[in-house]
């Protein structure tokens, strides 16, 4: 009974579904449905963004994950290694990305650059921009090395993203660098090769830049870039965001109205605390005399030879002379040197090779001290002192980064050390006195002075680093601190190695200069003191012209002359050379370079040159007496020259003469007859042809040359003719 109820229940569920609904239902099932996405507008995207990026707490943040960061940023910052957020980063990418302008300041090695490469990305990408575009990021800073270092951090965290960056700097080719600078999306460089593409590429111009970033910005608003950042500024568009960074920041108003900042946030995470500079930096200062600063450095490279050092000095020319000269004492490290009349492929060589090293010790100018992050340097050696205390910070800085250690030495001079320690004490910096070991100081001179004894070039060298010292120290502004006119010059230039101090011909330029205006101002006093004022007529009229009495030029001619008596008033008068001086003094009866002892009892004890014995007349030579002695010669010598050349003729005619008759004898066929024996001809044999001296002029013939005589018939005359025209 239950299965025929079920076969009932199953015809009657079969006669209800008709055959056009089941096709409707496969139909109906097999349709795609596809979902509809409403896409919105670019404008509510941006809007949300910038809402969450808004009430992000960026105090609580400690992960760049944390961030509303676009996802290829997110990945480039993963693929780098960059997970924690250091201080400046956490307080400056926020106002960053909503477009404020910024000036941050933090200590040296806290993170400055990604600070700014962040927002860089993130602004380019929120525009969606491409090549079309052109430079929407413009980076400037002022060395080329930084430059480098800045573009290899934007590729690492930047490789996701699709735009394109260029690196303009200089001692790289400029054509090749013209081709793709209007695409070029970021642009890193430093101003003089910037200002240079705007001159000169046609194309080029930076109507659509978004953002100016400014690294290590208190340098290059410096008057040294001064010119070159106004012209670069007159290019770029009124309406940017315009970012400044650095260690020692600066807050003048005309340098900020110089880049038209729309009211700035000033950033500065580490001014409430009690050192400028890193915790983990210890800091000292040793006092020592200029004479012995080659040699405490050279001692110190011996005593630390297993660690990396970077040693700073104040000229291009300084740093050519240590390094020649260590190289040839070999203190055991590897010894490098960077300055900036380098070329750039030697001086991005250095930079990475001693990157690379784990000991080398680098002696460099300031080019190498702002912004270069050398990898686990344990010393940092000042071994001059540094232009002011921001300087400072910035060479000792290339230690103890990212909350890591390191020391500083800075070496100053007994007149340095009282100045400059008062500066760095106003600027929060801690340092320590430390004494130096007088038993592991090395000398050094001696050595010195025999490398320049034997080497040209090395002297040379010893003689540009002495120069360019005083000329440095005489150009820098605190004079506190620097006098040119204290520096000891013979004891300075014997600890390089030279006998005599060389000539410093502009410091002696200025000296001259200051004298004349010293001398100048006296006389402007004296002239005023003896204007009486009672000779002023009240009727004169300042305004009207003045006449000039045209005969009285002679008497000021002559007043010049009185307070200006180094000038040279004759130029047409010429130098007396070295031989008319000497006749000149001879005459005088003025012996030089004599030298002259005498004992107790007034006797001669020692004589420089020796003295002649007495009765000889000491007096030199006799000019008149050496005249005719020289004439007598002279006339002996021109009669064995003449005598000398008549032999030389004569014999010249005894060899014409024999090839004559050998060539007349051919002729013949022997009917030559010679009286006086065979054809050998000796040396007194001389014909009928000889004449007398040549040289003398006359036709003489002399008796004793005439031994033997031919007779020809006139026949034979006339054969030997015809044989002399025919050889002939």
């Amino acid at each position: 009974l239950a299965e025929v109820a079920q076969q009932k229940s199953k015809d009657t569920v079969q006669m209800s579904v008709q055959p056009s609904d089941i096709q409707n239902f496969k139909a109906w099932k097999g349709k795609k449905r596809k979902r509809k996405f409403v896409k919105k507008p670019k404008k509510e995207i941006e809007k949300e963004e910038t809402v969450s990026l808004v009430d992000l707490d960026t105090t609580k943040v400690e992960k760049f994950e944390e961030f509303p960061f676009a996802t290829k940023t997110k990945a480039g910052l993963r693929k780098a290694g960059f997970v924690s957020l250091t201080a400046i980063q956490r307080a400056a990418i926020k106002p960053a990305m909503l477009g404020k302008d910024i000036l941050g300041a933090a200590k040296t090695g806290s993170g400055k650059t990604l600070a700014f490469i962040i927002p860089i990305l993130e602004c380019l990408h929120k525009h969606n921009w491409n090549s079309l575009d052109g430079p929407g990021a413009l980076v400037i800073s002022p060395t080329r090395e930084l430059a480098f270092q800045i573009f290899e951090v934007l590729k690492k965290v930047g490789g996701k993203h699709n735009f394109s960056a260029g690196l303009l700097i200089g001692g790289n080719n400029v054509k090749e660098e013209a081709h793709s600078v209007g695409k070029t999306n970021i642009i890193i460089c430093t101003p003089g090769r910037l200002l240079q593409h705007m001159d000169t590429t046609s194309y080029f111009h930076m109507n659509n830049l978004k953002m100016l970033i400014l690294d290590e910005a208190d340098r290059i608003l410096d008057m040294g870039f001064k010119t070159t950042l106004d012209a670069i500024i007159e290019n770029l568009p009124s309406e940017r965001q315009t970012l400044l960074f650095s260690a020692t920041q600066t807050k003048s108003v005309k340098d900020l109205a110089r880049l038209s900042l729309r009211d700035p946030a000033y950033i500065s995470v580490h001014s409430e605390a009690k050192h400028s500079t890193p915790q983990g930096l210890t800091q000292r200062f040793i006092c020592c005399e200029l004479k012995d600063k080659l040699n405490v450095l050279f001692s110190f490279i011996r005593n630390h030879q297993k660690s990396k050092c970077l040693v700073f000095v104040s000229s291009c020319k300084q740093v050519q002379f240590i390094f020649a000269a260590f190289c040839k004492l070999r203190p055991g490290t590897p010894m490098l040197h960077l300055h900036g009349r380098m070329n750039q492929l030697r001086r991005m060589s250095v930079y990475q090779e001693f990157c690379r090293k784990k000991f080398a010790v680098l002696v460099a100018t300031d080019i190498a001290a702002r912004g270069l992050d050398f990898p686990e340097i344990d010393w940092v050696v000042q071994l001059d002192c540094p232009e002011d205390a921001d300087t400072y910070i910035h060479r000792a800085g290339r230690t103890a980064r990212y909350n890591g250690n390191g020391n500083s030495l800075l070496v100053l001079t007994p007149t340095e050390k009282e100045a400059m320690l008062k500066h760095l004490q106003n600027k929060k910096v801690p340092i320590l006195k430390s004494e130096i070991q007088s038993n592991k100081l090395g000398k050094i001179d001696r050595k010195l002075q025999s490398y320049c004894a034997e080497d040209k070039e090395f002297k040379e060298k010893a003689q540009r680093c002495f120069v360019a010292y005083i000329r440095s120290t005489f150009l820098m502004k605190d004079k506190s601190v620097f006098d040119a006119m204290k520096v000891p010059f013979s004891e300075f230039s014997s600890s390089l190695g030279l006998a005599i101090p060389p000539r410093v011909r502009f410091l002696e330029r200025k000296m001259k200069s200051l004298k004349m205006k010293e001398n100048s101002a006296v006389n402007d006093e004296t002239k005023s003191s003896e204007f009486n004022f009672n000779e002023i007529d009240d009727e004169c009229d300042l305004i009207t012209v003045k006449r000039k009495n045209v005969f009285e030029e002679e008497e000021e001619t002559s007043e010049v002359e009185e307070f200006a008596p180094d000038v040279a008033l004759d130029p047409a008068k010429k130098k007396r050379s070295k031989a008319a001086e000497a006749r000149r003094l001879l005459r005088k009866g003025m012996r030089m370079n004599q030298k002259i002892k005498f004992g107790d009892e007034g006797e001669v004890a020692e004589a420089f040159p020796p003295l002649p014995p007495s009765g000889e007349d000491g007096d030199g030579i006799n000019i008149e007496e050496a005249a005719k002695a020289m004439q007598e010669a002279d006339v002996k010598d021109r009669e064995k020259h003449r005598l000398r050349i008549r032999e030389r003729h004569r014999k010249k005619r005894l060899e014409a003469k024999k090839e004559r008759r050998r060539l007349q004898a051919e002729l013949e066929g022997g009917k030559q007859v010679v009286i006086g024996g065979d054809d050998d001809i000796g040396d007194d044999d001389i014909g009928d042809d000889v004449i007398g001296d040549d040289v003398m002029g006359d036709d003489v013939i002399d008796d004793d040359d005439v031994t033997n005589t031919v007779a020809y018939s006139d026949e034979e005359q006339e054969e030997e003719q015809e044989a002399k025209h025919r050889k002939l």
